[in-house]
């Protein structure tokens, strides 16, 4: 089996994870489903994988309730294991691989004091709440600049309304699932919460100074490396898994428009690293690019004008790409 991803098939995947090896269920969009990623290609697993498609609302089709009864992604099968949630599907993977071309994620080779560290910051990273912060950002647009894709115009407005039905729904689907219908329902109940703290500026405002803190703490301990460690990571000269929660949390922070009031351009540490990370080879295979973009643009069937805006995007990014390698 190759390295890297391998869609299964449209009907749940149902020929895959009843024998040996990795099977991943995930969004490619999905901010936990990215971290996943990121940690099977730092430990060049091989694996499959099966898309849910989370805009059309498959998380919530009986088969796959069937494997995560609360309808998230990313869920990861291996064998007739099931392990949902990223933190877990990251500590399953590094405690059950990593020897061989595996390494760890966590290392153990340079003293506790790193390992404490990794955890620590692994810790208040993943402690961010990003659901809040992603949806937080659209109906409160003025703590943005300028939006990247995915998270244009049409897909705010998509996604808005989806939040705003997202009780109505989910009790629907309770009824309709009643093996599952109080898992479903206490889902419903914590949508509400979270739809109350992202359409109010005050509360929302409190979760970015949050975001601000925990990203203070990040931009000292990089501004504390001297110039023996000019080539570290976040904690140490190995990428880790606070590394992969950091990575994925810029990016994210990035696309949203809020990277001018997080790095740029007053914690120049900070965007040196994200500067750095953007071309970690599991970064580029588990960040969706321009192309996977321009995708998504045409098949939510957005006006011609739009898709064709994207194109031009996306091939100047492409045009300059080619420039640049020819350059070095």
């Amino acid at each position: 089996m190759a390295l890297g991803d391998t869609d299964g098939n449209r009907d749940g995947g149902s020929n895959n994870g009843k024998g040996n090896g990795l099977l991943l269920y995930y969004y490619h969009y999905s901010f936990y489903s990215q971290k996943v990623l990121m940690a099977l290609h730092e430990k060049k697993l091989e694996f499959k994988s099966h898309t849910v498609m989370i805009r059309k609302g498959e998380q919530y089709q009986p088969w796959f309730l069937q494997i995560n009864p609360r309808g998230e992604v990313p869920v990861l099968k291996d064998g007739v294991k099931i392990i949902p949630d990223s933190s877990r599907i990251i500590d399953y993977l590094e405690d059950n691989f990593s020897n061989g071309n595996s390494r760890r994620l966590i290392p153990l080779d340079q003293g506790p004091g790193i390992k404490q560290k990794v955890l620590h910051f692994r810790n208040i990273l993943d402690q961010l709440p990003t659901d809040v912060i992603t949806l937080g950002s659209f109906y409160n647009p003025d703590f943005c600049q300028n939006p990247k894709p995915p998270f244009i115009k049409p897909v705010r407005k998509l996604m808005m309304a989806a939040d705003q039905n997202s009780c109505q729904n989910l009790k629907k689907c309770a009824e309709k699932n009643p093996e599952h219908k109080e898992i479903l329902v206490q889902k419903a109940e914590v949508h509400e919460r979270r739809h109350n703290i992202v359409t109010s500026k005050e509360e929302y405002s409190k979760v970015i100074d949050l975001v601000n803190s925990v990203l203070m703490e990040v931009e000292t301990e990089l501004g504390s490396h001297d110039q023996e460690k000019s080539d570290w990571w976040l904690c140490c000269d190995q990428f880790t898994v606070a590394d992969i929660s950091l990575a994925v949390l810029l990016d994210r922070l990035k696309c949203l428009g809020l990277e001018h009031r997080f790095w740029v351009p007053h914690r120049p540490h900070l965007g040196k690293y994200f500067s750095k990370v953007q071309e970690r080879d599991s970064f580029v295979a588990s960040i969706p690019s321009g192309i996977t973009h321009l995708g998504e643009v045409a098949k939510l069937g957005y006006p011609v004008s739009l898709v064709m805006g994207t194109v031009t995007v996306v091939a100047a990014a492409i045009t300059l790409f080619f420039y640049l390698q020819r350059r070095r």
